[in-house]
């Protein structure tokens, strides 16, 4: 399950891991991030149970600067 802790105005969550070598820790979302980039992570904890990376549907994160360019028309109203 997710711990959550107050810091002052600010809230830090932290999820459950296991790493590819077996340990067992508990990460920022932003650490978990970092780790599935490097694909160093076997599982981590969600809140409807454990997602397998490789097994379970995990999104993936844009990399900065690239973006999904809309390839229609132009339909926005256009003013001069």
């Amino acid at each position: 399950m997710s711990r959550r802790i107050l810091l002052g105005n600010t809230e830090c969550s932290f999820v459950d891991v296991i790493l590819k070598d077996g340990t067992y820790h508990h990460f920022t979302p932003r650490v978990l991030e970092v780790l599935l980039e490097s694909h160093r992570v076997h599982k981590f904890k969600r809140s409807d149970g454990w997602a397998t990376v490789g097994v379970d549907s995990v999104r993936a994160r844009k990399p900065v600067g690239i973006s999904n360019p809309y390839c229609g028309s132009e339909r926005r109203l256009i003013r001069h």
